[in-house]
């Protein structure tokens, strides 16, 4: 049985995706006693020093904990169990097990579980397998308002959604996938970006990024102004499947595709590679002044103009999760939202998909 935390788990079909169970040979009970005894013995030899009743109540959790990502195991990827004998896996583990030993923090155990998951599918040692190991031992150090920090970091300046054909349906999902974490955002101060700053979680740029910023550059296409045939380079463009008319001026057009990869998708299909990198940059050059962007946001979705304010008055904007804090923005994204399923090691790639 899963923590009942005090955050319920979307349940927006437009966000969540059902998991199949998948059967194993083994009986679950016997799957469950194999693994928890291995979990148990890993948390044993390295917590045995406490005083009888400090251990009695960290061994208590450690059970709770363990029982609860069998549980998830079992659920999700049951062959992982495997790797609960590999020396790397044993230590992440006692890290996740120790980390919520000590507080007892049931937003912190499921945050830790979902880390452990991504450690223990990865079979490739790679950065998203190092990051998340990395992320276990960091996260028993934060508290629910670094996690809203990283976790709407992640938001809105790394995530991108399915099927957006406009700037509603954009501002919809914006919101209904940052809500649940507004509330521990408020919660939060300037000092803490230093302290995960600190803790590797984030680093502070030289220039200020904010929302409207970031989904200009996720989707040129829908916040465009277009461009008009006096305009010498992009006239080659007009007549061509790539652009389209745009407004109600006879003169001005736009390119047909909201995002790059829609835009290589449609040069690929109408096989005009060579006006590629015109067409590419005439998207990036259309873009609107981010104020306008949020502006517009912010008039189909009201309720986001309080939570870009909060996150410019914080000083996020300066700011940008580090590997380790995606990995533990992942993980926090995993445990409220269901049905994300974008792995860490494509936001981790130099190549995400789109």
């Amino acid at each position: 049985m899963r923590w009942k935390t005090k955050r319920q788990r979307s349940r927006d079909n437009n966000i969540n995706m059902q998991a199949e169970r998948i059967h194993l040979g083994l009986g679950y009970r016997d799957v469950k006693e194999i693994s928890h005894d291995t979990a148990m013995e890993v948390f044993e030899k390295n917590f045995h020093n406490l005083s009888q009743l400090a251990y009695s109540v960290a061994r208590g959790r450690a059970e709770e904990f363990t029982s609860n990502l069998i549980e998830v195991v079992q659920q999700r990827t049951p062959n992982a169990l495997e790797t609960f004998q590999d020396p790397g896996t044993q230590a992440a583990l006692f890290s996740a097990q120790s980390g919520y030993a000590k507080t007892g923090d049931a937003d912190l155990g499921e945050v830790l579980i979902e880390l452990l998951m991504t450690r223990i599918s990865a079979s490739v040692r790679d950065t998203s397998q190092l990051a998340s190991a990395y992320a276990v031992t960091v996260a028993e150090n934060l508290s629910s308002h670094h996690f809203a920090i990283l976790t709407c970091s992640f938001i809105l300046k790394q995530l991108s959604y399915r099927d957006v054909r406009s700037t509603d349906s954009l501002a919809r999902q914006m919101l209904e996938t940052i809500d649940p974490f507004v509330d521990d955002l408020n919660d939060a101060n300037s000092v803490d970006l230093d302290y995960l700053t600190g803790l590797g979680c984030m680093i502070a740029t030289s220039s200020t990024m904010s929302p409207g910023r970031y989904t200009g550059l996720n989707y040129p296409g829908l916040f465009t102004v277009g461009f008009s045939s006096l305009q010498k380079d992009t006239n080659r463009l007009i007549g061509t499947p790539l652009v389209r008319p745009f407004g109600p001026e006879s003169d001005r057009y736009k390119i047909a595709a909201l995002t790059k990869s829609e835009l290589m998708e449609l040069v690929d299909r109408v096989v005009m590679h060579d006006m590629r990198d015109l067409a590419l940059q005439t998207l990036q050059d259309g873009i609107m002044h981010e104020r306008e962007i949020e502006r517009i946001l912010c008039q189909e979705q009201e309720a986001l103009a309080p939570i870009f304010a909060r996150c410019s008055d914080l000083g996020i904007n300066s700011y940008i999760n580090t590997a380790i804090g995606t990995a533990i923005a992942h993980a926090n994204m995993r445990r409220v939202h269901s049905g994300f399923d974008v792995s860490l090691t494509s936001l981790l790639s130099e190549n995400p998909p789109r």
